[in-house]
């Protein structure tokens, strides 16, 4: 019976370990555009069928933009590019001020992880 226990814990631990560590990797993205005029970016990820604008984060230190994905899309449809466009205030950024992003860029949205 401690043992079934045991193991049962385990699995959780293990489970919510690999969650949390996923949850903060960058995310590889098939695109990035700005817009000086609106005052907007958009990012280009792989979605299918769940993705929106508040599963994603942005890290920005040192003039360094990082774009991380705080939910995974669980949803069955066919992965398909899509486009999120956010206020540079909601980001974090400045638009006077250079910036680079850290994140992969792929243009394959088959070799995107999800």
């Amino acid at each position: 019976m401690k043992s079934l226990r045991y193991l049962i814990c385990m699995i959780v631990l293990l489970l919510f370990i690999s969650t949390s560590v996923w949850a903060e990797n960058p995310e590889t993205i098939l695109g990035f555009s700005t817009d000086y005029d609106k005052g907007n970016i958009t990012i280009y990820v792989v979605s299918t069928g769940c993705t929106k604008k508040g599963d994603f984060r942005f890290d920005y230190k040192g003039n360094v933009l990082t774009i991380v994905r705080t939910r995974r899309d669980a949803c069955k449809a066919m992965p398909e590019k899509i486009s999120l466009t956010f206020n540079l205030k909601e980001v974090g950024i400045k638009s006077n001020i250079p910036f680079r992003i850290s994140n992969k860029i792929v243009v394959n949205l088959n070799l995107a992880k999800m």
